[in-house]
């Protein structure tokens, strides 16, 4: 994976704060001194965007460790534009943290990536390891993926997984995982290389959005699917790359705005 992290930091500044993200991590001042925190990514187990995917304000980023206990929480994009989507800081944040989280060798990784990629009440600790999509009650090798779902009403989002081309009229999916920075990237790179399709975003959210589009503008960036070297060698990584150019919202254009 080649990001814009790798040679320079992102700095956002307004009356509120002045926040600095780079490729270990990221640290915020508040204006008036009271607020300093400065955070490493390898310290970090997962972070929860608070009305991130229903919300175009402000959002609250609670951060945790890696037993799902709170570490900080900060509040981003407070004085955002009132036009398009509002999420330059926390996109910011997110996509630095999977990048570091997936590592510089994605999306060639997929067999040897061994790491914590979510939690959930049913899975508890959710990994990829040695090929496989690991939770306390489901298992599933990546090879087997065929169609991945995802599914949001704005407020929760998960990924339904399933290892059939198609349904009956119970299409059950065969493991759900949370959405989130890392879970997205992940599986749209392993549905579009066993399928040549990505994840499936037609569904909306039962409200506003007709579809859930709008999932891939506020967690994925097209540099995931770039090789370390700045080239794209398969034929899947130009399909991923090409779809989540199309959406826009880059983050090496954050500070141009």
């Amino acid at each position: 994976m080649k990001t814009v992290f790798d040679d320079r930091k992102i700095t956002f500044e307004d009356k509120k704060h002045t926040l600095i993200v780079e490729k270990e991590g990221f640290s915020l001042i508040s204006s008036d001194g009271k607020t300093s925190i400065n955070l490493k990514f390898s310290d970090i187990g997962s972070i929860l965007p608070i009305g991130y995917c229903n919300s175009n304000k402000s959002y609250n980023l609670i951060f945790r460790n890696s037993d799902g206990q709170n570490i900080c929480e900060i509040t981003t994009d407070e004085t955002g534009g009132n036009t398009g989507h509002n999420i330059a800081e926390t996109k910011t944040i997110l996509v630095a943290f999977a990048a570091s989280k997936l590592t510089k060798d994605f999306p060639n990784n997929l067999y040897n990536l061994d790491t914590l990629i979510a939690h959930s009440l049913k899975e508890k600790e959710i990994r990829i390891s040695q090929g496989k999509i690991l939770g306390k009650k489901h298992t599933i090798d990546i090879n087997s993926i065929r169609r991945v779902k995802c599914v949001t009403n704005g407020t929760i989002s998960n990924l339904a997984i399933y290892i059939k081309d198609k349904g009956g009229f119970f299409d059950m999916p065969d493991m759900t995982i949370p959405v989130n920075e890392v879970t997205l990237p992940l599986l749209e790179a392993i549905a579009t290389k066993n399928t040549g399709k990505g994840i499936d975003f037609s569904r909306g959210d039962g409200f506003q959005q007709k579809t859930s589009e709008f999932m891939i503008i506020r967690y994925m960036d097209p540099d995931f699917f770039i090789d370390e070297d700045g080239l794209i060698k398969e034929e899947w990584q130009q399909t991923a790359y090409e779809r989540v150019h199309k959406y826009g919202y880059f983050v090496d254009t954050f500070t141009e705005l």
